[in-house]
């Protein structure tokens, strides 16, 4: 004998598989807030572990999915060869049309978008030291530029500007 259910069986099952839902909910809730809860005061205590754990996690996506400098020279230098190949080729077309090799070269290059390569290292000079030497002369340099600004302000707060600007007009 096949019986369906009738309807207040369903509404009821409906119900109790919600209140199940919702306290299951409520423990999820409560177990996250407290988790949270207990991070933060972890973190409040252990502040340089979790600096340290911060820089090590940054390290770690970053030598995922920062790449390297080795495949970043690779594609510089095969851009470059292309780049350099374009030309070249524009060029022997232009001198088998009887063009003279200065002129077209001068032309390509002037209808070519410019070519910007990076370098590690840029126009600086290679020294030892790294990064706490580039952290030295970025806070000396900042220091620098705070003691000139301090300086510069001094002076022309000192100066009275409405007398010296007086003194230059002609009297009417």
């Amino acid at each position: 004998m096949d019986s369906e259910p009738s309807k207040s069986d369903v509404e009821s099952r409906l119900r109790d598989t919600a209140e199940a839902m919702s306290d299951r909910m409520s423990s999820i809730q409560e177990e996250v807030s407290s988790t949270g809860l207990s991070l933060r005061d972890w973190i409040v205590q252990n502040p340089l572990k979790s600096v340290g754990g911060m820089l090590a996690t940054g390290l770690a996506v970053g030598l995922l999915f920062g790449g390297g400098r080795r495949d970043r020279r690779r594609r510089h230098a095969e851009l470059v060869d292309r780049y350099l190949a374009a030309l070249r080729e524009e060029v022997e077309e232009a001198v088998d049309r009887g063009e003279e090799p200065g002129p077209a070269l001068e032309k390509a290059l002037r209808d070519r978008v410019p070519l910007v390569v990076y370098t590690a290292n840029g126009n600086r000079r290679r020294r030892g030291g790294g990064f706490l030497r580039e952290a030295g002369e970025i806070i000396f340099s900042t220091g620098l530029s705070l003691f000139a600004r301090e300086a510069i302000g001094s002076m022309l707060d000192s100066l009275d500007v409405e007398a010296i600007v007086e003194d230059q007009l002609p009297d009417e």
